[in-house]
């Protein structure tokens, strides 16, 4: 526990400082990328884990890429890359008789989950209330996951998923819908009291809201890497944090909430 303590606290002060300090933006996106290109490295781990081929090597060096297509704050780019990387895919698929449908299938995913999602990261980071909307987003998934884990630890009873992940509950699963919202009312407290100039200008509502939305949504993350790692029989896609598993343990819930979250405000 104090080692998953400890490794936490070094990522949320990483976190935050490349999130909030002025002029860090570049490396903001250098720091996704490298994350990124971890999580897809364990992706293929666990869906091709004897079995490395050209087209998981080709998405390897395009996740980082794609990431990084975010630093031009415009959509069409993120759109236009993710394109021509998924032709390129299509061409390597076609022509080399090596390959397989379900090959290309984990490489396409690979390439829209780990690229084609955490650029948009990077849009957002640079939007005028963009750190606030990501911490605020951090926060609703992170404490969503920490919650139900507690909770699921000492009152769990009814299984959740119990053919996908044994451990999780339907308490577990309530608890961090609970410490999300929680989470995201104590941020809008602060906004009022504190930080007025650096969190999302909107009332409580709104901070409510999304903290059951990405609670929601962040879980089921949470099942579809749980089900990679069921069908694969491990436990943790990786060892890269101590305490925490790998890069995809830790991300699994903000990879899939994360679409949702940017689409959502931006056209509602």
């Amino acid at each position: 526990m104090l080692q998953r303590v400890i490794t936490g606290s070094i990522l949320v002060i990483l976190t935050a400082i490349l999130l909030w300090v002025p002029g860090l933006h570049i490396l903001f996106g250098f720091f996704i990328a490298c994350l990124t290109t971890i999580a897809v490295w364990e992706y293929f781990r666990i869906v091709e884990p004897a079995n490395r081929n050209i087209l998981s090597i080709t998405t390897l060096g395009l996740v980082p890429l794609a990431v990084l297509t975010g630093i031009s704050h415009a959509l069409i780019v993120i759109h236009l890359f993710f394109i021509l990387s998924f032709g390129l895919l299509s061409i390597i698929y076609t022509f080399n008789r090596t390959t397989s449908i379900n090959k290309f299938v984990h490489a396409f995913f690979g390439l829209f989950y780990f690229g084609w999602v955490p650029s948009h990261l990077l849009i957002l980071h640079k939007a005028p209330e963009g750190p606030g909307l990501i911490t605020l987003f951090i926060t609703a998934v992170a404490l969503c996951d920490s919650g139900a884990y507690c909770v699921g630890k000492l009152l769990g009873k009814h299984a959740l998923a119990p053919e996908i992940s044994p451990n999780k509950t339907w308490e577990g699963s309530i608890g961090g819908i609970v410490f999300s919202v929680v989470g995201t009312f104590i941020l809008w407290l602060l906004h009022e009291a504190i930080f007025t100039q650096f969190l999302p200008v909107q009332g409580v509502v709104f901070y409510f809201k999304w903290g059951i939305i990405l609670a929601i949504l962040s879980q089921f993350g949470d099942l579809l890497e749980s089900r990679w790692k069921r069908e694969a029989g491990i436990k943790d896609s990786g060892t890269i944090f101590p305490g925490h598993g790998g890069v995809l343990d830790r991300c699994d819930g903000m990879l899939f909430a994360f679409p949702f979250f940017f689409y959502l405000l931006k056209f509602l």
